[in-house]
């Protein structure tokens, strides 16, 4: 290809892109799954993490934080748990891989990374923040249908020079010839307790060897998006550096990170714990990097519904928290159904034979999206509510 085709190629795939990332939009199906993200999910494991304290590789309490993590895993209902054994000065290490398979590309995979090993501290910020976030995501994400395979990566002795995340690459994607789509990498997303935390750095691949940057920088614009989309924060574009992704980055993959905008002073000391960051931070960060990941794996909405309403069908007040009050006006007639229904598909309460205006109590429900369908033999409404 001479070089005038090849960079009028170049500018057509880069406008392409572009248009793509301007076009991405607020997606139900992906915020009503972001929606079931817990504060006190995120907020319980950065305190379990701590508790473990300083978790040196090959210490007990670095097995124990990796036992943990495994445990955490398995409740989720994942079973492709794999340890991988490494070595390092004369002792051994352990990397966690998790296994979503995706239903299109089983043999294409979205990595979201981070690690558990620390330095000096408990690291409740690093990584005690990016390991709960990792497990958020998997918790949500477990029972969704993507087109891609995910692979949920716990790297540990990255405090000693990424040692853990170089074996991985060397001993694994190399020599499998492991098809990965996209590696995000989350380390050290606590901010500072105090400050106003309200902006995540998305970094992108800005080094040697250069093939796969611009690649980086379109993920990494991807996952600004994302953020910017499924969170209250604002977005920072920086570059790519010591961390889990850089063995990858070598090795030519594409990647893309989120690290703090406040750079905390505490990480690798005794301080690193959980009352001088922000926990509410990290949880904005887990609900952007969970519609980050659906929207890198290709989730897929297994409902296809799509709201079918008029002034017909009257539901309120919407969003809601205890009842939900619906008023059918004159679409009612003997044997219409109703049916409230969650973002996967799953039907949670269906009654037959309904009245002109009904009223279900929905308070034991997680906040998130959710659909009623009316249906008849003759016709059928579906209203989106929200759930608070």
């Amino acid at each position: 290809m001479n070089q005038i085709l090849k960079t009028n190629f170049l500018v057509i795939i880069m406008l392409v892109f572009i248009s793509e990332v301007e076009a991405q939009n607020y997606n139900t199906y992906y915020g009503g799954i972001v929606a079931n993200c817990k504060y006190d999910s995120v907020n319980n494991k950065i305190a379990q993490f701590e508790s473990y304290g300083l978790k040196n590789p090959g210490s007990a309490a670095n097995i124990n934080a990796l036992n943990w993590l495994k445990n955490n895993y398995i409740s989720y209902g994942y079973s492709d748990i794999v340890i991988d054994t490494f070595s390092y000065s004369g002792g051994s290490a352990y990397n966690l891989i998790v296994t979503k398979t995706g239903s299109l590309y089983p043999n294409t995979f979205v990595i979201v990374d981070g690690h558990y090993d620390t330095k000096t501290g408990p690291g409740a910020n690093d990584n005690g923040s990016g390991i709960s976030i990792i497990l958020e995501v998997a918790r949500l994400l477990k029972n969704v249908n993507t087109k891609y395979s995910i692979k949920f990566i716990n790297f540990s002795a990255e405090e000693l020079g990424l040692v853990g995340s170089s074996a991985y690459v060397n001993n694994v994607v190399g020599p499998q010839n492991l098809d990965i789509k996209v590696l995000l990498n989350i380390d050290e997303v606590g901010g500072i307790n105090g400050q106003v935390n309200n902006t995540i750095v998305c970094e992108r691949d800005e080094s040697n060897p250069s093939a796969n940057n611009v690649a980086s920088a379109n993920y990494t614009d991807t996952l600004a998006r994302c953020v910017q989309l499924y969170s209250n924060l604002f977005t920072q574009i920086s570059y790519a550096y010591a961390s889990d992704y850089m063995p990858f980055q070598s090795q030519g993959e594409i990647i893309t990170g989120l690290f703090e905008s406040n750079q905390s002073p505490y990480p690798h000391t005794v301080n690193d714990v959980m009352a001088n960051m922000d926990v509410n931070y990290v949880y904005e960060i887990a609900k952007a990097s969970i519609g980050a990941t659906l929207y890198f794996a290709e989730a897929i909405d297994p409902t296809g519904i799509n709201e079918i309403s008029d002034n017909t069908l009257i539901v309120y007040p919407n969003p809601a928290n205890d009842l939900l009050k619906i008023d059918l006006g004159d679409f009612i007639v003997n044997n219409t159904n109703l049916k409230l229904i969650d973002v996967l598909g799953n039907e949670l309460l269906i009654k037959h034979n309904i009245n002109a205006r009904e009223q279900i109590d929905i308070s034991q429900l997680n906040a998130g999206i959710y659909f009623v369908a009316i249906e008849n033999e003759n016709s059928k409404l579906i209203k989106k509510i929200v759930v608070e």
